[in-house]
This record gives C-alpha cells, structure tokens and sequence, in this order.
C-alpha cells in the first residue's frame, strides 16, 4: 500500500496534551529576547513577567521541586516586584509554571486544580527531555478572549514549535 494512505498509529499519552518546544535551556534565555523581566531567583526558580496587551505574563522556571510551594511564586506573592518592573495597569493575567524534572512530585502538582476565568489564567507544564516538549495535565479553555494571549505567551515566550496539541 503507499505510504499515503498509510496511518500512523496515534501516540498514547500519559498526561491530557502536549506541546512540541526547544530545549529546556532555551526558556530562560528567551525570557530576555521576549523582553520578559526577572522578577525573582534563586537557586530552585525563576520567576519572569511581561505585559502584553493588557494582560501581564507571569512564567515560573522550576529547577528543583523539592519542597516547592507555587503559592510563593504567584502573581499575587511577587505583586510589589511585578508591578514595579513593569509600572502598568493590567486587566488579566497569565501565570504558566514550568517544571525542568517529570517526577511523580511534578505530576502531582501539574494535576492540582487551577482557577481559569475570564481575566486570570494558570496552567502547569512539565518538560519532557526525552522528546523535547512540554505536558500539560489540566485542560485548555480556548473559549476565553484570553486564550489568545496564551497561545501568544506559548509561541513567544516558550518557543513552542507546533500549537496543534495531541
């Protein structure tokens, strides 16, 4: 049979979808050709922000999850520092944290339930080094006006390759 009618078997996911990207060691040089500012770092995370449209982008780089809490890392926890790199008004907000490692402990916090509303947005990706893409355990609401500034964080920011999520 030719190989255009051939299908390929469709891939078995162990998490809801998957976005193709570069290396992990990309991020945070992007994170300064975006124009993203470094509002918080030590030796486990990196926390970046950006203000884009009316929304402010908030990207939290995990090195190390042990006793990682993502409270300490949110837009509301890091509000003075945000809010003085980038002197703006907002009207929404992003916060999407990355982790480096894909471990039972990553999963677990990916898996979290998040609040997604019409003004705020919060997803979990875990990095994947051995097909170089970011999971994602919790669903997209595309339906939001907001989803556009996410898929602009994805492509921009973390230099995602391929939008089409399997």
């Amino acid at each position: 049979m030719w190989k255009i009618f051939k299908r390929e078997p469709k891939e078995k996911l162990d998490c809801l979808g998957i976005y193709e990207t570069k290396p992990y060691h990309y991020f945070v040089s992007n994170m300064a050709y975006a124009g993203d500012v470094k509002v918080y770092e030590d030796s486990k995370v990196k926390v970046f922000s950006r203000f884009y449209k009316g929304t402010i982008f908030v990207f939290t780089f995990v090195e190390d999850e042990k006793d990682f809490d993502k409270s300490r890392y949110t837009y509301e926890a890091l509000k003075e520092k945000i809010d003085a790199a980038l002197q703006t008004e907002h009207t929404s907000l992003i916060q999407l944290t990355v982790f480096k490692n894909n471990n039972e402990e990553t999963v677990r916090i990916a898996k979290e339930k998040t609040f997604n509303s019409k003004t705020e947005f919060n997803q979990t990706f875990i990095y994947d080094s051995k097909r170089v893409r970011l999971k994602y355990y919790r669903p997209v609401p595309d339906f939001y006006k907001l989803y556009r500034n996410y898929v602009e964080a994805l492509v921009f920011d973390l230099c995602i390759i391929n939008l089409e999520m399997r």
